[in-house]
């Protein structure tokens, strides 16, 4: 059966229906799909050539190749004394690291998406944990009262996290401020067997080398294709 889910929220931001494709047969057709003006994402695993046909006939096309990795165990930091988890007096500096951290997800890379679509989409998604809407926790770095880096965590089971949104100031990188953060959530989220997974695009060299760094291991690839009519 064919699933389509109505987002309200990106409908909000992009102001036209938006829709996330689920689960569908391969002879989805175009009298199965929401009529008038839309925009329409799916992923699909890297090997399902018969779905990536299929959407890509219906106008679909890839924005990115994502890939998953895991962790199953700690990463080894020094404890500091600027790692906690957020609170709601951070939400303003929290959106604007978010708003400007982003620039190889999904939506700055389709062209059909202005980039003040999609900066406003990413500091509207890290907005949402404060509001109660998104995310189970929220990791922060503090430098002189600045917040400088932000882990928004997802709970996927009891023995689960996933990482929903990483960023650390630009002037701050190359500092291991990731490192420690993923490593703070890791020891204070679950209470044992705790495993780490996350997502992040295959173009992005960078976070793939740094993901393997930290013996995070690769388990899935998927394509993301979007939709615009």
């Amino acid at each position: 059966m064919n699933k389509i889910i109505s987002d309200d929220w990106l409908s909000r931001i992009l102001k036209r229906p938006a829709y996330s494709l689920k689960k569908f047969h391969t002879n989805l057709n175009q009298k199965d799909l929401p009529k008038g003006k839309k925009f329409i994402w799916s992923k699909i695993s890297v090997d399902d050539i018969k779905r990536l046909v299929c959407l890509k006939n219906l106008g679909f096309y890839v924005v990115d190749t994502n890939v998953n990795f895991i962790l199953s165990e700690n990463i080894n930091t020094p404890k500091t004394s600027n790692l906690r988890f957020a609170k709601p007096s951070d939400e303003k500096q929290v959106r604007a690291l978010a708003k400007n951290a982003f620039k190889q997800s999904r939506f700055y890379k389709d062209p059909k998406i202005p980039n003040k679509i999609a900066s406003k989409i990413k500091e509207e998604w890290a907005g949402n944990f404060f509001i109660g809407k998104r995310g189970s926790w929220m990791v922060v770095v503090e430098e002189n009262s600045k917040i400088v880096g932000f882990l928004q965590l997802l709970k996927k089971n009891i023995n689960t996290i996933v990482i929903d949104l990483i960023a650390v100031d630009k002037k701050k990188r190359r500092n291991g401020l990731a490192k420690k953060m993923i490593s703070y959530a890791y020891r204070n989220c679950l209470k044992k067997n705790v495993k780490i997974e996350v997502g992040t695009q295959i173009a992005n060299i960078s976070s793939i080398q740094f993901y393997s760094k930290l013996n995070f291991h690769m388990y899935s690839a998927s394509y993301v294709l979007h939709m615009h009519k």
